[in-house]
């Protein structure tokens, strides 16, 4: 007898890498995506939220259904900043136009709405995967403080505590983002599994495997491939290798498949005053501080079962030979973000995270 699909809420900021998470997991029959609630990051939060219904009206089926909810506009206690280099392209999605949303946003933010959703579950039925800076989830745990036992595990896609940043020598972006949110988060006494760019640089997604999807030519893995291409181009040209970072899908796959990665126990924090080390995270791992772990931190990962995993997933629930006709169709813009002719009118996508 199969499993029964174990509940997640996602939290997340599309993004490119966002919306390959976001394929990943409604590909996934191990998880029953029951929310996805958006932050300000990659781009703005208007936008944000305007992608993540385009990407689940793409996806169709359960996805279509799923509340989208909107959540902060920006940190806990800084102003919003965005970096000065435009990773995530035209709109947030490397210039790839999805048709226009046929719903609005779920009412209500998606701070309290998570709260209530994990209080009428049973004890530890939902798993939080965190994609973004961790500004949402911070004010959960902050505001609704019984949300914390009921909680499985949360999973993040943030920092990088024994490899570089890549907002600052010392920070990875979600967490440089709002640190405050990522140190309360990390302190808060929930299970954590920190998936960080220690591992996400070592999982890359090759060219060749964008165009395979872009190749099949149906309207999702066709995105998907279009996304990625846009991601490839930018590696090229910044670290001359055609293949990229798909940070977020990783660690919706953690959920999915956490032997796919090596964890050390280790108790984690993260750094907000330093002036050159703001979003740094601090894992101990040899026991130095004489404090307890709190979380399991990624050190390893299989990187070709996981590029064997992604590829699988997206070409048996999307491909060519499963996907419905689009109803409208998909577009991209040049690598360079200028906008597709006759594209609906859209907010402005501030550029976003470093990769």
């Amino acid at each position: 007898m199969s499993q029964a699909a174990h509940r997640v809420i996602i939290d997340c900021d599309p993004g490119i890498d966002d919306a390959i998470a976001l394929l990943l997991a409604y590909a996934s029959p191990e998880l029953d995506v029951v929310g996805v609630t958006t932050v300000a990051g990659n781009v703005g939060l208007d936008q944000v939220v305007d992608n993540a219904l385009r990407l689940c009206d793409l996806i169709g089926g359960a996805a279509a259904a799923t509340p989208v909810l909107r959540g902060h506009a920006g940190p806990l206690a800084r102003a919003l900043r965005h970096p000065d280099e435009p990773v995530h392209g035209a709109y947030g999605l490397g210039g790839v136009e999805l048709p226009t949303p046929t719903r609005a946003a779920h009412p209500g933010h998606a701070v309290d709405w998570m709260a209530e959703r994990i209080r009428v579950g049973a004890p530890q039925e939902i798993t939080l995967i965190a994609t973004a800076p961790l500004t949402n989830v911070a004010a959960l745990l902050h505001t609704h403080p019984d949300v914390r036992e009921r909680l499985a595990e949360i999973v993040i896609m943030g920092g990088a505590a024994f490899a570089p940043g890549n907002t600052t020598p010392a920070a990875e972006f979600n967490f440089h983002a709002d640190p405050e949110a990522a140190r309360y988060v990390a302190e808060a006494g929930v299970p954590l599994r920190i998936v960080g760019l220690d591992v996400t640089r070592k999982a890359l997604t090759p060219l060749a495997d964008a165009e395979a999807l872009i190749a099949d030519g149906a309207p999702a893995t066709s995105a998907a491939g279009r996304m990625l291409s846009h991601l490839i181009e930018r590696y090229a040209r910044r670290h001359a290798v055609r293949a990229c970072a798909v940070h977020d899908a990783l660690a919706v796959a953690a959920a999915i498949r956490p032997d796919l990665l090596q964890w050390t126990e280790a108790w984690v924090t993260v750094e907000c005053a330093g002036e050159f080390t703001r979003g740094a995270l601090v894992a101990d791992v040899h026991g130095r501080t004489g404090l307890p772990s709190n979380a399991k931190v990624a050190t390893g990962v299989d990187a070709e079962a996981f590029r064997a995993f992604l590829m699988s997933r997206l070409r048996d629930r999307y491909g060519a030979h499963t996907a419905p006709a689009p109803s409208a169709p998909v577009r991209s813009a040049a690598v360079s973000g200028a906008a597709v002719s006759g594209a609906a009118v859209r907010s402005a996508a501030a550029p976003g995270a470093s990769a």
